[in-house]
């Protein structure tokens, strides 16, 4: 039994970090559309991982209630498969955002001092929150608490540059007669850095949980190192 139980545990925990390798590809992706002059085919790549990520949080969240119900797991082994099912819950959610984000590009058109002053900015979040993500998903599945408090700390640049380019918007273009791309320039903008912001908050939760898996202490709340 305790053989079945291992080799069900190994089979979560290899779904866990394919899905997270599929999630990290895909702000991988986004990160080469914005320095991409053709990227057609990568809109199509992120929409199929979608599928995948979709496919994989479904089998997940199955294997974390059969590994309850089937082996009766205690202390130990019953947080880690419910950090799982935590996990994977905000992995596939990083996974919404990038649909959101890859949706949103594809109607804009980084032209001029302004907008392409604004893309640097976004290129620079994605290449955040993609650190946050791989450190976050590395503190878990190696039990490297000094990853998570990194990913933490690293949130706050995210949500400067985010506060940034709200600001920017602002000043850059209010009073001004703007055409019809601009205007979607300005909300197509202000949605990639929200949603970039939120997988952000999604890779600090995923952090989080680790720490609270390794040390038993909730941090969400304050007390962070």
């Amino acid at each position: 039994m305790d053989t079945i139980k291992s080799k069900y545990l190994e089979q979560i925990s290899g779904d866990f970090r394919l899905l997270a390798e599929i999630v990290l590809k895909e702000i991988s992706i986004l990160r080469q559309i914005l320095s991409a002059a053709d990227h057609s085919s990568a809109y199509e790549e992120i929409a199929t991982n979608e599928i995948l990520i979709d496919g994989l949080d479904v089998k997940m969240r199955e294997e974390v209630i059969n590994a309850i119900f089937l082996f009766n797991p205690k202390a130990m082994d019953l947080r880690k498969i419910i950090a799982y099912h935590d996990m994977t819950i905000y992995l596939e959610r990083i996974g919404d955002l990038i649909l959101n984000i890859s949706r949103h590009l594809r109607q804009c058109k980084l032209e001029g001092e302004s907008f392409d002053e604004l893309g640097k900015k976004i290129a620079q979040m994605l290449e955040f929150v993609e650190k946050m993500v791989r450190n976050a998903v590395f503190s878990f599945t190696c039990e490297d608490n000094s990853m998570a408090y990194l990913t933490i700390s690293t949130d706050d640049k995210v949500d400067a540059l985010f506060r940034e380019i709200t600001a920017a918007l602002y000043m850059n273009f209010h009073g001004k007669v703007l055409s019809s791309q601009d205007l979607q320039n300005i909300l197509s903008i202000n949605s990639i850095s929200y949603n970039i912001e939120r997988i952000g908050d999604n890779a600090t939760n995923i952090a989080e949980a680790a720490i609270y898996l390794m040390e038993g202490k909730d941090i969400r709340h304050g007390n962070k190192k």
